[in-house]
């Protein structure tokens, strides 16, 4: 059975509610269910440096062999090409492409796809990107299609 979105977010403040009543501060736990259970997702656009330094730092961190050796110096033709919120899985994810240039100087299509409460303790965000032509072990399926709407 697939409980829909509102029902989930009144589970959610239930549970919550319930545990901060038996430790004595409903009334802060209240603001902060409000806040948890209500507020949009909120993701950075595809074009902000700090989702552009998140990919290239992804890459960098890849094993040295997958993609030979070789980071992103730069991003450009950024463009959102898809943005999912409330559907299937309730975290909201933006999916974004653009033009790399790599660190020997070649160019390669890059994808990658920010999801929303996926960071570190399900923190912030947490981006996933794949060149095009250098998934050499289809980590990402062929053509890059897990980091594409």
């Amino acid at each position: 059975m697939r409980l829909s979105l509102q029902a989930t977010r009144l589970a959610v403040a239930a549970l919550l509610l319930s545990g901060a009543t038996l430790s004595g501060t409903a009334v802060q736990a209240q603001e902060r269910v409000y806040f948890a259970v209500t507020s949009e997702p909120r993701l950075p656009a595809c074009s902000d440096a700090s989702v552009q330094g998140a990919v290239a730092g992804r890459v960098a961190s890849a094993d040295a062999i997958y993609y030979g050796g070789r980071t992103i110096t730069g991003i450009e033709r950024i463009a959102e090409v898809g943005y999912r919120a409330d559907g299937i899985s309730p975290l909201a994810r933006r999916y974004c492409s653009g033009i790399a240039t790599l660190s020997d100087g070649s160019r390669h299509g890059v994808h990658y796809a920010l999801v929303e409460y996926n960071g570190f303790a399900s923190v912030g965000w947490r981006v996933d990107a794949c060149l095009e032509g250098l998934d050499r072990w289809h980590v990402h399926n062929g053509g890059c299609r897990t980091v594409r709407p």
